[in-house]
């Protein structure tokens, strides 16, 4: 490929660690761990920590009877961090950090790295991203169309514009005919 005076051309390669990110991936489960919790009602003490890999704290549990039953309640709302953990220190499952990294060299290479003075702008939140998407459709939203617009799940999108809703800034009223919910952004519509 020949370059122009004056052209400069880039080829960024970014390498991510191939780490699962499906919890049906992890070698540990959370629905086991809350069963050999469970046992633990019964006088085995400390076997999901066994499990988990925690032996030391393991064995402590079970001559303790899980700390005198106090760390046995502490791990049960524990429990997914626990499980999240074990499945990080095995590294079948990136530790969230890492994910981040990985995405900002993505962002940061499909943006032109290596220029000087070049600067990573940043995402827009959820929030900018329909408005951003009402503002396209003359003001109005409607749950399926931030979902394309943002990609997020139904649930999300109707949660966020609901509180946007709550704190004024969205008005909710049904188009006519199809009766389909849509949030208005008065300084956005440009429809009488």
């Amino acid at each position: 490929m020949s370059e122009k005076p004056g052209e400069l051309s880039v080829n960024v390669n970014v390498n991510l660690p191939a780490v699962p990110q499906a919890e049906d991936e992890a070698p540990y489960s959370t629905g086991l761990s809350y069963g050999l919790w469970c046992a633990g009602l019964v006088g085995a003490c400390g076997i999901h920590r066994f499990y988990l890999g925690k032996v030391g704290t393991g064995v402590l549990w079970l001559l303790t009877a899980g700390l005198l039953g106090v760390g046995q309640v502490i791990d049960l709302f524990r429990m997914k961090s626990l499980v999240r953990d074990a499945n990080i220190r095995e590294g079948r499952v990136a530790h969230p950090r890492q994910v981040a990294r990985g995405q900002a060299a993505v962002r940061q290479a499909a943006i032109g790295a290596g220029e000087p003075g070049r600067k990573l702008a940043a995402p827009l939140n959820l929030r900018q991203q329909l408005l951003k998407a009402a503002m396209s459709n003359g003001g109005e939203i409607t749950v399926s169309q931030g979902v394309m617009a943002t990609g997020r799940s139904f649930e999300e999108i109707e949660s966020v514009l609901n509180k946007m809703t709550d704190k004024g800034y969205v008005d909710v009223d049904n188009a006519p005919g199809t009766g389909v919910v849509v949030y208005r952004f008065p300084e956005l519509v440009t429809r009488p």
